[in-house]
């Protein structure tokens, strides 16, 4: 599923209009997705009071659809307009004249906010109201929410009522997810086409809630077309990716995996990444870590084969640590850098390690911190094998040398042109998480929540991501696998534990959850669900 802009939408939407299908078409199957959505969330509508505010767009067009079939199917519905109808867009207002036989049956209730008293009126209808649709200002606005706007959407806000918006909350910029200045917090958001690329980021996203989905018909040809290369990260797209297991394998078929990581201080992360990758579903885990830690390490996961490294008077492992590590060690693919620190010592075996691998790579924390503004001598390393790098903004700023865009879209396209030309497949942390990689589309990750804010997260992740990768997946296959299991992992423990209440240790235990929703295909990893 592509994630798409304000100005991308516009044109898949009038490139299908003048060749394939009249815009009025496309309007009737966006008002017949809301009526559908309405009616799947909310028992019995029929016994419903909706009160559908209306802007002057296409999005008021897509809310007078709505409003009509639902009147015809015997809700009791309120329409609210913001203007006068002479307004509409030339659509919104073949849809307005529709309403004549059902007023003509007094089917509906009109409000004319625009005449007087827009704030008593609009109160009226909200409190009589059970559901409420917002139909205001869809997707385009790139202004502030003006004074009109701005205290029907506040009165909206604070009924307490369910809020259905159409295509987009009212007042979220579809593009970058910026609030202008007031927005809709909805609890539905019935979506056109694509998800928009303002939904996924935040603090656009939070206003969302469950997001639907809805075909309004897009011809392939007219997608193809267009270029677009974003993507949501959910099941659709990681369906598939997972490495078939042969039930005649061994240990070793399942993938084996060299982890270095760990010091004194931090024998959490060393544990956390190494447990992580055995949950993946990865054969065997090989720790290569500092002997100091070995006793707390093998006391709570038997299942790891402990490596002891050599160590600083620190704690952390040494640069000698690289001619510890055995040469005939057999495994299919390597991690390196959660909890290792970043003195001089252990940032040499690093760049040591590294450069010497042949093996696909993930290097995650203090991995990434050794080479510092380094991307370019990775990026050089990457031409001999795949490499994963996982770093959150700072550590990015501080390998490449400049802070990532803020912007969404500006986001994107810089982590594009960072991966371009390279054999590297970049993993940005953060909210939402992306992914970078050789087919430069760029995969936005919609599941997590903020409980992923804990220590050890990304040790979680690290070891997720290197698992699959030693199953012999490519290391896009990897990292979007990896993303997805860790969190839908996250999502499933804090249904336990609850985001605030979350640590690192109930995703890693909450890894099998999720994996059994991906092999299963259960439908409530989808989109919005």
């Amino acid at each position: 599923m592509y994630l798409v802009t304000s100005e991308e939408m516009r044109r898949l939407d009038s490139k299908t209009i003048e060749r394939f299908e009249p815009g009025l078409v496309l309007m009737e199957r966006a008002g017949q997705g809301v009526f559908d959505s309405v009616s799947a969330h909310f028992e019995d509508p029929s016994g419903e009071c909706v009160s559908i505010f209306l802007g002057r767009g296409n999005n008021a067009g897509d809310g007078l659809v709505a409003g009509r079939l639902l009147a015809e199917a015997g809700v009791k519905v309120v329409l609210l307009y913001m203007h006068e109808p002479d307004k509409f867009t030339p659509d919104a207002a073949k849809n307005y004249s529709r309403l004549d036989k059902i007023r003509a049956d007094g089917g509906i209730e009109e409000v004319f906010l625009y005449l007087s008293d827009r704030a008593q009126k609009a109160l009226s209808a909200i409190n009589k109201s059970t559901v409420i649709i917002d139909a205001l200002l869809g997707t385009g606005i790139n202004s502030p929410v003006r004074d009109e706007y701005a205290e029907v959407i506040d009165q909206i806000n604070i009924s307490g009522i369910p809020v259905v918006s159409v295509d987009i909350p009212s007042g979220i910029n579809g593009t970058s997810g910026e609030v202008m200045g007031r927005a809709v917090a909805a609890d539905l958001t019935v979506t056109m086409g694509f998800p928009k690329t303002g939904m996924a980021f935040y603090p656009g996203k939070s206003y969302c809630g469950v997001v639907d989905i809805i075909d309004i018909g897009i011809p392939r040809e007219v997608i193809e077309e267009s270029g677009l290369k974003d993507r949501i990260l959910d099941i659709d797209l990681v369906l598939g990716e997972l490495p078939e297991r042969d039930p005649a394998a061994h240990k070793f078929d399942c993938g084996s995996l060299l982890v270095i990581a760990g010091s004194r201080s931090y024998s959490g992360a060393a544990y956390l990444s190494a447990v992580s990758a055995l949950r993946s579903g990865c054969g065997i885990v090989y720790l290569a870590a500092p002997e100091s830690i070995r006793t707390v390490i093998q006391s709570l996961a038997p299942e790891i084969i402990f490596i002891s490294l050599p160590e600083t008077g620190f704690g952390s492992i040494s640069l000698e640590a690289a001619e510890s590590i055995p040469r005939d060690l057999r495994y299919d693919a390597a991690v390196i850098g959660p909890g290792l620190t970043n003195g001089k010592e252990t940032s040499g075996f690093v760049t040591r390690f590294v450069s010497g691998c042949k093996k696909p790579l993930l290097i995650d924390a203090d991995g990434l911190n050794a080479f510092l503004r380094g991307f370019s001598d990775l990026a050089a390393y990457s031409k001999e094998r795949e490499i994963i790098l996982t770093p959150h903004s700072g550590e990015l700023q501080r390998l490449t040398g400049s802070a990532p865009p803020a912007s969404p879209a500006e986001r994107t396209e810089y982590l594009r042109t960072l991966v371009e030309g390279t054999g590297i497949t970049l993993i940005h942390k953060g909210a939402p998480t992306l992914i970078a990689h050789n087919s430069l589309d760029i995969d936005v990750n919609i599941h997590g929540h903020p409980g992923l804010a804990t220590a050890g997260s990304g040790d979680v992740l690290a070891g997720a991501v290197g698992g699959i990768l030693a199953q012999g997946v490519s290391a896009g296959s990897a990292a979007r696998v990896g993303v997805y299991l860790h969190s839908r992992a996250a999502d499933l423990a804090a249904q336990e534990t609850g985001e605030r209440s979350m640590i690192a240790g109930d995703c890693c235990n909450a890894l099998p959850l999720a994996m059994i929703e991906l092999e299963e295909d259960y439908p409530s990893a989808a989109y919005g669900e």
